[in-house]
């Protein structure tokens, strides 16, 4: 299945090349068609060969030499499209090459075509890719009918909606969150250290100070350093324990600092990374280990602080770290989560590690529905819900993580017993007996794939463990690559999104933050990146190759993906049919990335036309090459994202391929007005740049443009002959210096398909101004609306779109309640009135309004006095924050018997208004926070 999806993927890319430059390829047309019709022919048997490769060395063989074919197919046919588009770009007077391009592709298209048919005579072990296969599959379950359109059965009728419940995957951890955040804050009767002792014994005659020396004990105790280790086996909840203390609300106000780092790298990294979090800005990272050692120690002297050392794995690397945290006598708390007993102890000297136990029946069992995602009038009986239960503790041993993803699985699943219990009784729970019970099921969650699924599951493993993956990158990265299939009924931005969806869905990518609207906005992988298979799966199939200092071995199919590596002329030979190079963050300082400058120049004048990515969000100012749009013909993707580029190459208009151009968080101030020549780009993100629209000289064909965020418009900008040719946008963002609305307001009300727009008006000196729009009600599809500028007065709930869910409002100056309008919007779930929003002295939500708000934030409205919340009024809200009111008198009291309420937070609010809450008797049962 590996192999299929590789397959598949060049199958798509021929397939695409076909339809974008038929003219292209011209004489040889009908020679690639029947090599993609081939390449069909051979999916019918490539399961049944990959099946059997795991345990026949012939069939092994046989496949590693048709996937060698198949890259050979995708590198010749990709680098002849290549050598035309210089021909047609620069004459063939100046590549005499490509006089017989057309012949030298049929030629090989014909040895190509003559090699696929030999596969039919060589030893394949009994393979054939006649009839059916031979072989029952023992390592794949049954998929879905729909995986060649991309889709899983269970999402057919599914919604784009994501279930954010944080409090699933922490069933069966109460006890031990209540007791270690005791012990961390030194609240309840958990939190005395001294009971960590042996018992002392203090004695005296009446008076003489006995109980004042005891409490003198406890009281130094509390305020010692302390570590707490938190130990238990591969997938045990550790860190799904350690987060939910870092996050809870008590313990992030009861420290002046805190730090959160995965503890598994080197020290170098470990300590930078405290650094960072500490002094909360970008450290050089060419200090000496000494160095960070002695500024983290500097910076925590005076604090109560705690750092969380997530899977710290060895005793040495404990004493190191252990050098840059000062006693202050203060309170602080270090907590360290491990599977090496030897680390806990030699950590947590005071008394015994904190234990983590396997899950009881009951909570396995809770939290295996959780995730299996049952629907609601489904029953099984009570003697398939014993055998179930039964099956399940057998299998996952109490292990959470190995009862989320199996969940996650049997999730994509029909909901039958039959269909499950076939999953729990596998074969492949009794081929190895050694094989822990996780790593089995792990398996099976990745065999079941289906193989559009594979590549993207694995392209994870590019990314840094340690780091969040913006979601907004790699789906735009899948698609740069051509993992996603293009169908006629959804664009490739709803298909990204369905497979990431599965992804999730199936607990193989963990969500690590959500924005307000319930939408995922960073990823991990997780500890799913232990597992070497999966790496050596990446690489059997060529999909990327990381190489380390001591390997000197050639990749059997080359290096098509590359990341940040040591030096690359240790294997620049290698890597003639790169398509993708991704760096993460490798300079902190002010000084330019000499590894990527040097990676880049060393491509430059090498075969590296066929690059499809370059992405390079978050290294410091990396020098581009001036005619990189020349080199880089077939390029689809370039992020240049925080990178804090001055300027961008003027060839980087000339690449007709390009699909995301993110130059978001730079310094660069203008575009070629060539990125109007560009029909197939996507996504195009700027850093408030007025774009040139010299229209009447380029044409434009930015008609696929779906995202179009950071733009400038002023008087200069042509709406009506500019901008109003952009008609398929889903996310616009823009900041305007405009006195009139009108030519805008007509474009943005044509723009059927928003879903997602932010509006910023500003003077010519960057203050906020006025912002004239017209009502947006038509806008169908919007869902998320930002506005800054000073607004007309509300009048009707009909001035916004019927679907809005999530609306933030800044210095728009309302003097009239705007809240009596808010109410009535059906579908809206966060509302952000920040600063001077609205001007007047009272907000009073209306009885019964706000039907589905979750989340309310009001923010610096400075005359705001005095709020009021009507019956049945905000009924589903779970978190207010309230920030900078000075004048606001107190909370209203329905707040407080809200039943969905989870968190309060109060921010840089009067001391007084503080201190009142308690004094009038008001008792919040969930959280307050300060």
């Amino acid at each position: 299945m590996d192999v299929e999806a590789v397959v598949s993927i060049v199958i798509r890319k021929l397939t695409d090349l076909l339809i974008q430059e038929p003219i292209i390829f011209n004489k040889a047309i009908d020679e690639i068609e029947q090599v993609r019709i081939s390449l069909r022919q051979m999916q019918s048997f490539l399961i049944d060969a990959e099946d059997k490769k795991e345990h026949e060395e012939g069939v092994k063989k046989w496949v590693d030499q048709f996937l060698a074919v198949v890259y050979e197919v995708e590198d010749a046919i990709e680098t002849f499209v290549l050598w035309k588009m210089y021909a047609r770009r620069m004459g063939y007077f100046f590549i005499p090459k490509n006089l017989k391009a057309d012949s030298d592709l049929r030629n090989k298209i014909e040895e190509i075509k003559h090699k696929i048919k030999n596969f039919d005579k060589m030893e394949t072990g009994g393979v054939s890719n006649r009839g059916e296969p031979l072989m029952i599959r023992q390592l794949t379950l049954h998929r879905s009918s729909y995986r060649d359109e991309g889709l899983t059965l269970n999402q057919q009728n599914n919604d784009s909606s994501y279930s954010v419940d944080e409090e699933t995957d922490f069933i069966g951890f109460e006890k031990d969150k209540s007791k270690l955040v005791a012990m961390l804050t030194g609240s309840g009767p958990e939190s005395g250290d001294y009971q960590k002792f042996p018992a002392i014994s203090v004695v005296g005659k009446h008076g003489t100070g006995k109980t004042i020396l005891a409490k003198a004990i406890e009281v130094k105790s509390r305020l010692d350093r302390r570590v707490i280790s938190v130990v238990g086996k591969h997938g045990s909840g550790k860190t799904t324990l350690a987060k939910a203390i870092y996050k809870s609300p008590e313990v992030k106000s009861d420290f002046d600092c805190r730090a959160w780092v995965l503890a598994s790298g080197n020290l170098t990294d470990v300590l930078l990374s405290i650094l960072e979090q500490i002094v909360n800005i970008t450290v050089d990272n060419k200090s000496t280990k000494e160095e960070l050692t002695q500024k983290i120690h500097m910076n925590l002297q005076e604090k109560r602080y705690l750092v969380v050392l997530d899977d710290l794995q060895t005793p040495s690397l404990w004493k190191e770290l252990l050098e840059a945290f000062p006693d202050t006598n203060k309170g602080s708390r270090i907590i360290l989560t491990t599977i090496n007993y030897r680390v806990a102890f030699s950590a947590d000297t005071r008394g015994e590690p904190h234990r983590l136990n396997p899950l009881n029946e009951k909570d396995t069992w809770k939290l295996f529905l959780k995730k299996v995602r049952l629907p609601d009038n489904l029953m099984f009986s009570d003697e398939e819900v014993f055998k179930l239960k039964r099956k399940l503790i057998r299998r996952c041993k109490g292990l959470p993580l190995a009862i989320v993803v199996l969940g996650g699985l049997l999730s994509t699943k029909d909901p039958n017993y039959e269909v499950w219990l076939k999953v729990f009784e596998h074969p492949s729970w009794q081929l190895d007996r050694k094989q822990d019970q996780f790593s089995i099921i792990l398996a099976l969650s990745y065999n079941d794939l289906p193989f559009h699924l594979r590549p993207c599951f694995l392209y994870l493993l590019l990314f840094p463990k340690d780091k969040d993956i913006p979601v907004r990158r790699l789906q735009r990265l899948w698609l740069a690559e051509g993992f996603v299939k293009h169908t006629p009924e959804k664009t490739p931005e709803d298909m990204v999104e369905i497979y990431f969806k599965e992804l999730v869905q199936r607990n193989l990518i963990q969500i690590f933050k959500w924005r307000k609207d319930g939408s995922p906005k960073t990823c991990r992988i997780g500890v799913l990146q232990d597992d070497g298979n999966f790496m050596s799966k990446a690489q059997e199939i060529g999909l990327f190759h990381i190489q380390k200092m001591s390997e000197k071995e050639t990749p059997q199919h080359g290096v098509r993906r590359v990341t940040d590596f040591v030096d690359p002329e240790e294997y620049i030979s290698q890597i003639q049919n790169l398509r993708s190079y991704l760096a993460f963050d490798i300079q902190k300082n002010d000084m330019p990335a000499t590894e990527i400058d040097r990676f880049l120049n060393k491509v430059t004048g090498q075969n590296f036309g066929l690059l499809r990515v370059v992405d390079l969000e978050r290294v410091y100012k990396p020098k581009l090459p001036d005619n990189m749009g020349k080199l880089f013909l077939l390029l689809r993707y370039l992020g240049l994202r925080w990178t804090f580029l001055d300027a961008l190459p003027h060839s980087v208009g000339e690449m007709p391929y390009l699909e995301t151009l993110d130059v978001k968080h730079t310094y660069i101030s203008s575009l070629p007005s060539s990125i109007w020549k560009m029909k197939h780009l996507r996504h195009l993100c700027l850093n408030e740049i007025r774009l040139d629209m010299s229209l009447q000289n380029h044409g434009t064909s930015l008609t696929h443009l779906q995202t179009l965020w950071g733009l400038f418009v002023d008087k200069k900008t042509p709406v009506k002959n500019g901008l109003y040719r952009l008609i398929n946008l889903r996310k616009l963002g823009l900041t305007c210096h405009l006195d009139s609305f009108q030519e805008l307001d007509e474009w943005i009300a044509r723009l059927a398909s928003l879903q997602s727009l932010r509006i910023r008006s500003k003077n010519q000196n960057g203050q906020p101004w006025k912002l004239n729009l017209k009502p947006l009600s038509s806008l169908e599809n919007l869902t998320n609306l930002y506005l800054l500028g000073s607004l007309p007065e509300l009048h009707d709930r009909y001035e916004f779109p019927p679907k809005l869910t999530v609306l933030t409002l800044s210095v728009s100056k309302l003097e009239k309640d705007p809240m009596p309008i808010l109410a009535q919007l059906p579908s809206l779930s966060v509302l952000r009135l920040l600063a001077d929003s609205y001007t007047g002295k009272e907000l009073k939500c209306p009885p019964k309004g706000f039907i589905k708000l979750q989340i309310l934030k009001l923010w610096m409205l400075k005359d705001l006095e005095t709020w009021e919340v009507g019956k049945e009024a905000l009924k589903e809200l779970q978190e207010v924050e309230i920030r900078c009111c000075d004048k606001l008198k107190e909370l209203p009291a329905p707040l407080f018997i809200l039943e969905n309420i989870k968190k309060i937070v109060l921010t840089n609010m009067p001391q007084k208004f503080v201190d009142e809450i308690p004094a009038k008797g008001l008792i919040f049962p969930k959280t307050l926070q300060f």
